[in-house]
């Protein structure tokens, strides 16, 4: 039995419009996939992501490699700091971004017409391999904690000039205003 056969035992006109459309519909989309599939082009843009840092990893990190800077400060004797923080660093990763757009334009016999848009956008981290076989994001840029205070607790911190000595040391270490560092003597 061929098609022609099948469209002149039905007699209904309604029957072969709905016949003739699935089939140009079909057609198509199948004529967008092969024409259009080939539009997906990276993006070389970076885009950001953010990841917070521990923060107390980070402050005790700080606190001790200050403690032992400060106690080299003469006068100042044994040191003890603490850094409190008031946001935590975070490293911005890149990514690759790809889109892709296809549009189909589809046309019944009726007249009607519709069409048909998408697109499409895949992110994803970029990553390195590593020289032992693991993989690691790239890095863009890391910004470290913002500060909120510094307490220094010294031996030596009743001493005017010492007490200057470790609050200038903090200034310049942490860019931070000279209210946001106190300096006690230690008991």
């Amino acid at each position: 039995m061929e098609i022609k056969d099948l469209f002149k035992k039905r007699k209904g006109k309604f029957f072969n419009d709905v016949i003739i459309a699935v089939a140009f519909g079909a057609m198509l989309i199948i004529a967008g996939e092969v024409f259009f599939s080939g539009d997906k082009k990276p993006d070389d843009t970076a885009i950001v992501q953010e990841e917070a840092v521990d923060e107390s990893d980070s402050a005790n990190s700080l606190e001790s490699k200050t403690e032992s800077l400060l106690s080299q400060v003469e006068g100042a004797g044994r040191v003890r700091v603490m850094i409190t923080l008031d946001s935590d660093g975070e490293s911005v990763y890149a990514e690759e971004k790809k889109t892709s757009n296809s549009q189909t334009d589809e046309k019944a016999s009726e007249g009607d017409n519709r069409e048909i848009a998408s697109e499409t956008e895949e992110k994803s981290v970029v990553m390195v391999n590593n020289g032992d076989g693991s993989t690691s994001p790239v890095i863009i840029k890391e910004t470290a904690a913002k500060i909120a205070g510094i307490v220094i607790v010294a031996e030596g911190g009743d001493n005017i000039l010492v007490k200057d000595s470790l609050i200038r040391a903090a200034q310049a270490l942490f860019d931070v205003p000279a209210n946001k560092v106190a300096v006690f003597k230690m008991k």
